[in-house]
């Protein structure tokens, strides 16, 4: 699926992540997350699936990198899940990652989207101007989130219909986090497992880019 988030920063842009075709994830309550960060040699990202940026960097961005770490591993979410696709490194030409979990089936799937900002208070602006682009994705009004700086959660169907989703954004330090859980219609993530999938993103954060 091509999953377009955007983020404001003063200036607003979009990072595009094209991550297959997946349709979200089955999860459980296991373990924190047990992997570790990668070295700088690692590549992960697939350079197909970034797209080339068409201006210069915005302001308040953080510069580009290997942010791949900041994503949980398909481990942690479940025994079933896997990627859909290798990571991608800094989509759209923002600094971040993003990556699709799915279960074996594809009926479920996961988007997970970091954006690294050069603030905590650039992140936390852009969680609070989130719930006005909810309406892109899911047809549910954003509702305050318990996790991180300025969560907010909205649950309901894809603007055609086709499929439900529960959407997620939330700030943690200078990272903006963007979730979006996918099903079959009527067919909901459960509220547990998308809280837990939030507390986890949350805290990988808090340890491996404190604010």
């Amino acid at each position: 699926m091509g999953v377009v988030r955007i983020f404001g920063v003063g200036l607003a842009f979009t990072a595009v992540l094209t991550v297959g075709t997946a349709c979200t994830v089955t999860t459980t309550t296991s373990s924190s997350s047990s992997s570790s960060k990668p070295t700088s040699s690692t590549t992960t990202s697939s350079s197909s699936a970034t797209s080339t940026p068409t201006s210069s960097t915005p302001s308040g961005v953080a510069p580009l990198g290997d942010y791949t770490y900041l994503l949980l591993q398909a481990s942690d979410i479940g025994p079933d899940t896997a990627t859909t696709a290798p990571p991608v490194q800094n989509p759209g030409g923002i600094a971040g990652a993003g990556v699709t979990y799915a279960n074996p089936d594809r009926t479920r799937s996961i988007d997970d989207l970091v954006v690294v900002f050069t603030d905590p208070a650039t992140a936390a602006q852009q969680a609070k101007e989130r719930a006005s682009s909810y309406g892109k994705y899911v047809t549910g009004a954003p509702q305050p989130f318990e996790v991180g700086t300025n969560g907010l959660i909205a649950v309901g169907t894809s603007p055609d219909n086709s499929k439900s989703v529960t959407y997620v954004t939330f700030a943690e330090g200078r990272v903006g986090v963007d979730l979006e859980f996918d099903s079959a219609p009527n067919d909901p993530a459960p509220s547990d497992v998308v809280l837990d999938m939030a507390r986890r993103q949350d805290q990988l954060i808090k340890d491996r880019l404190p604010a």
